[in-house]
């Protein structure tokens, strides 16, 4: 059903009616020698996802993401993850040897997904359906940014703009160009298809490299099947289209270079100057065949191909290089086709085609800059406005009036270059005669009259980047850590510019620190601590290559490094750069957040903020400019000093970190709720919690802050620096192991989030998961692989619901093959071992759920763990969980927490603990509260996450308990102790009624009154069982 290349040229992707997606090695398909070689892998890789079969599938310019349509109605994005992949199970399948996961699901259609298209930004994805619709996405979070709709009847085949303007969706009946700016159609094409057949369920139209032609299958004219290519902006079909397949065309590729055609046999060779240059476009048909075109070249095609297939093709790709074309057919069978050089033409070289663009679309650079082909984020705003556009041309037609206003502002310059000129001949006579001072009278001249073309020129090259030769420079006020060139990805809906793939040395050239007039700034800044000189910038390379193991390491170990730093010429600032343990990976031109909308809210809307970086104030100096859209319209705006690296908002807020360690917040309508708030070093991540005023800060070294904006209150400051130190850290036996590279790599920080308790999440690279717990001021890990053969541990992330069971699920999915085995043959061999390790896992568990405060998954990890503890018998570990839930016979003030504290309590610690003691021992009881992440200062605590544990022990422990027989007795002790808590409970209650009326009528309530336990109490006795 379909086939397609990755960029690399290293894989290929095809899918079909099997339900499965397979990634196949392309080296055994182009040599015969590594094909008949068995230590060569074929197939890579088998995505057993889908239950329907698949339609169509396409590799993300970026390489790194893979989307297919299915006939459930769902879109499917896959991701490239490190390690090796594994079995799935109940496939059949053997284990994958490159680790696909599925990343998200799209679903919002209500019918098959026919065809798909990735945006030239690797991040929102095009999909059509037979519901007659096509979807915008935005593959970061599964958002639909937009529904086109204006067919009649299916939408089969989609295509997007290489430069981000349209969005071109084919039908049965008509083929529409969307303009992505607001999603209007630019253009309904009708006449080619008002007469074709309806014979394909799935079509493939495609754009030209140069965006300058949109070809379209299944056209039909006069009784010839026909393939209409129609002109960019004037969107006439009828001018030009390909004849000769004697059935409908279903499918149009086109190579992804410009070739001049192959001279003919005996003509003369042609200049350069008259030499056309086109592209070459792959047609495939259900006559069975598929043929190459190159229109430029004349009305006949280049190469026919028969007799390959016993049915139609279905879909045709490209190799990133122009020279290997695949063709998949119905039939189950693909086709490669290698063509050496010069066969298809001579390729245009890229010099001439950067320069051919120009002329379209505006200067390369600006092109490069805006687009963001390498991810850079350009083209990313929303679904491509202006501000993803501004160094674009839409149409041909506005280079002239560019090239007008470049005159004026030309014009202008030299206007003002002359009128200095002469001030300063003036100034120089004036000195020389004994007027004024020639400094003075220099100035005064220059300040006669400002420069007319600053305003517009500084409008017009906004986007342009300094000159190619003039040396970056590492601005003064600079803090933390060298930001390389933008990598691949940044996306909507992440909370800061993405963090794959930044190109570049970290950090500017050794001895570029300070201000430099006479260089203008690198465009892409160097986030540095403020230091000395070439020593200094030298030393923070060294300290970013080092790897947060070394930094964390520094940042633990106190004064060490900065001493170390001082002897080597640099004072503190080797000790600033090795303190960077959350490196800004890269500083985007452009990238946005998604705030969306809340359940329940009026509207659907989604706000987006904006970030702009690419404007220098008057100094030279990095600037950046927030947007907020709602709705595609602009909300508010502002200016900041420094580039924008992070973004985050809610409902209630919206706030921006700058590279100068400066944090902006927003209310909703865009006023300034505080002053620039100096953090010192700039945020690698910023959250806020949805429909809250809380706000989350992870700064690039390692400090993690958290505040209530609503209040004004700083609440939580804590660091990273423990999660990121290696297994054996300061243990001398291992220190060498990991000097010798013996453990694992150096842990990145790869999410941060607020729980829905409002705790900090952090996600590290090896996908385990903490969270902060406020009680014990410290981090717990809620999520590790300390378990990778437990029954209990699913990777299908599609089935977890919960918080937990969802981070335990990322992890399950970076489980190695060889760990699962090796721990599934000692729990074989060893089954006590296995029996502990199970119940070790749901302590962990239901540990974990009441650490996020999650209380469905605690409630069920709580039922799961009590079966298991009643199937093995093991009554010490069933009799302490009973006593925490039971408590004390006897309320008083020394054994009972407030019952508002008692739903997860942050506060206690040492100081409640002692003085609950000494109130016990004061009031004569025994009762010790078991541990547990319910007893708060000490004390015992009636409710746990919301649920009253006496219930929980009533409706649910016990029910589960005397499914066992032999615990009868124990069923019976407990009910017993249960029926005394009641009976005090009704005295106690009965007793306050005294009390509370004496209180009505004014008369003081006796001293003995004073301690009247709450409804539910009972005697302070400890519970006594067996």
């Amino acid at each position: 059903m379909g086939v397609d290349l990755d960029p690399s040229g290293v894989r290929m992707a095809t899918c079909g009616s099997d339900n499965r997606i397979r990634i196949w090695a392309m080296r055994p398909v182009l040599s015969e020698v590594a094909e008949q070689d068995p230590a060569v892998p074929k197939q890579l890789a088998v995505l057993c996802d889908a239950l329907t079969p698949i339609n169509a599938i396409r590799f993300a310019p970026s390489g790194q993401l893979l989307a297919a349509g299915t006939d459930d109605a769902e879109g499917l994005v896959y991701e490239l993850r490190e390690g090796r992949g594994s079995a799935v199970f109940g496939s059949g399948e053997s284990a994958n040897i490159e680790n696909w996961r599925l990343r998200i699901k799209l679903r919002g259609h209500a019918s098959n997904v026919l065809d798909v298209a990735w945006a030239p930004d690797s991040r929102r994805l095009a999909t059509c359906s037979v519901d007659n619709k096509v979807k915008v996405w935005d593959t970061t979070n599964g958002h639909c940014l937009r529904t086109l709709e204006g067919h009649v009847g299916h939408v089969k085949g989609v295509a997007w703009d290489p430069f981000d303007f349209f969005l071109a969706s084919q039908g049965d009946r008509e083929a529409i160009v969307w303009r992505l700016e607001d999603g209007s159609a630019v253009a309904t094409i009708r006449a080619p298809f008002e007469k074709a057949p309806i014979v394909s369920f799935g079509l493939r139209p495609g754009w030209s490299p140069d965006g300058q032609t949109l070809a379209l299958p299944n056209g039909y004219d006069k009784g010839m099947h026909t393939v209409p290519l129609i002109k960019r902006n004037s969107w006439m079909p009828g001018e030009f289209c390909l004849v000769g397949h004697k059935g409908p065309v279903t499918a149009i590729r086109y190579n992804p270079h410009l070739y001049t055609p192959a001279a003919k046999p005996g003509a003369p060779p042609p200049t350069p100057d008259d030499e056309p240059a086109g592209s070459i476009i792959t047609a495939g048909s259900t006559d069975k065949t598929f043929s190459i075109w190159s229109p430029c070249a004349g009305d006949e095609p280049l190469v026919v191909g028969r007799g390959f297939f016993g049915g139609m093709v279905n879909d045709v790709a490209w190799s990133a290089d122009g020279r290997v074309m695949v063709v998949a057919a119905y039939d189950g069978s693909v086709a490669t086709a290698m063509f050496a050089d010069g066969e298809l033409g001579k390729r245009v070289p890229q010099a001439e085609v950067d320069a051919l663009l120009a002329q379209l679309y505006g200067d390369p650079a600006l092109r490069a800059g805006a687009a963001g082909r390498d991810g850079g984020g350009g083209m990313g705003l929303g679904l491509g406005g202006r501000g993803a556009h501004s160094g674009l041309a839409a149409a041909p037609e506005l280079m002239a009036l560019e090239a007008r206003a470049r005159a004026e502002v030309e014009r202008e310059e030299r206007l003002n270059s002359r009128l200095r000129a002469d001030g300063a001949a003036a100034a120089v006579g004036l000195a020389g005669a004994g007027g004024a001072p020639a400094g003075a009278a220099a100035a005064g001249a220059a300040g006669l009259r400002p420069p007319l073309g600053v305003a517009s020129a500084g409008l017009a090259r906004a986007a342009m980047p300094p000159p190619a030769s003039a040396p970056a420079r590492v601005p003064l006020a600079a803090t933390q850590n060298g930001v390389g060139p933008a990598g691949r990805g940044g996306g909507i809906g992440s909370n800061s510019p993405a963090k794959a793939g930044a190109g570049g040395a970290r950090g500017g050239p050794a001895g570029t620190s300070g201000r430099d007039a006479d260089h203008p700034p690198a465009k892409r800044i160097a986030v540095q601590p403020v230091g000395g000189g070439g020593a200094a910038a030298a030393g923070a390379r060294a300290g970013a290559a080092a790897g947060a193991p070394a930094a964390a390491g520094a940042a633990a170990g106190g004064g060490g490094g900065q001493a170390g730093g001082q002897a080597g010429g640099g004072g503190g600032f080797a000790a600033a750069a090795a303190a960077v343990l959350v490196p800004v990976e890269a500083v985007h031109a452009h990238f946005s957040f998604l705030i969306h909308a809340q359940p329940g809210s009026a509207g659907e809307g989604q706000v987006e903020l904006q970030a702009l970086n690419t404007a220098r104030d008057a100094r030279g100096r990095p600037a950046g400019e927030l947007l907020c859209l709602e709705g595609g319209q602009r909300r508010w705006g502002d200016s900041v000093q420094g580039a924008v690296v992070a973004l985050a908002g809610s409902n209630r807020l919206a706030a921006a970190a700058t590279s100068n360690g400066d944090l902006m917040v927003y209310s909703a309508a865009g006023r300034r709720l505080f002053p620039p708030i100096r953090l010192g070093w700039p945020a690698s991540f910023l959250t806020a919690a949805p429909g809250s005023s809380l706000l989350l800060a992870l700064l690039t070294d390692g400090s993690l802050k958290l505040w209530d904006f609503g209040a004004g209150e700083c609440l939580l400051e804590s660091s990273v620096a423990p999660l990121l130190l290696p297994p054996g850290a300061g243990v001398p036996g291992l220190a060498g192991a990991a000097a010798a590279g013996a453990l694992p790599p150096a842990l990145k920080v790869t999410a941060v989030r607020i729980t829905a308790s409002g705790a900090p999440l952090v996600v590290l690279s090896n996908a385990h998961a903490y969270v902060h717990h406020g009680g014990l001021r410290t981090w717990v890990r809620v999520a590790d692989d300390a378990f990778p053969a437990s029954a209990f541990t699913t990777n299908l992330t599609s089935s977890a619901t919960g918080e937990l069971s969802k981070l335990q699920a990322a992890v399950a999915q970076r489980r190695h093959p060889a760990d699962v085995l090796g721990t599934s043959g000692i729990h074989a061999a060893r089954p006590a071992v296995a029996a502990r390790s199970e119940q070790a896992l749901l302590e962990h568990n239901l540990a974990s759920a009441a650490a996020l405060q999650s209380p469905a998954e605690w409630r069920l990890w709580l039922i799961t763990y009590v079966r298991r503890l009643a199937a093995d018998e093991d009554e010490s570990r069933l009799r302490d969980l009973i006593s925490e839930l039971l408590g004390p016979l006897r309320w008083t003030p020394a054994t009972h927490a407030a019952a508002a504290a008692a739903g997860g309590s942050r506060g206690g610690g040492a100081n409640a603990s002692a003085s609950a003691s000494a109130a016990a021992a004061a009031s004569g009881g025994s009762w010790e509260p078991a541990l547990g992440s319910s007893v708060a200062g000490g004390r015992w605590a009636p409710v746990v996450l919301g649920f009253d544990k006496r219930r929980l022990l009533r409706e649910v422990v016990l029910k589960e308990v005397a499914r066992n027989r032999s615990y009868q007795q124990l069923v019976a002790e407990v009910l017993e102790q249960l029926k005394q808590v009641d009976a005090a409970a009704a005295a106690a209650a009965a007793a306050q009624q005294p009390h509370l009326r004496g209180q009505a009528d004014g008369v003081n309530a006796p001293a003995g009154d004073a301690a009247v336990p709450p409804a539910g109490a009972a005697s302070c006795q400890p519970m006594v069982m067996g």
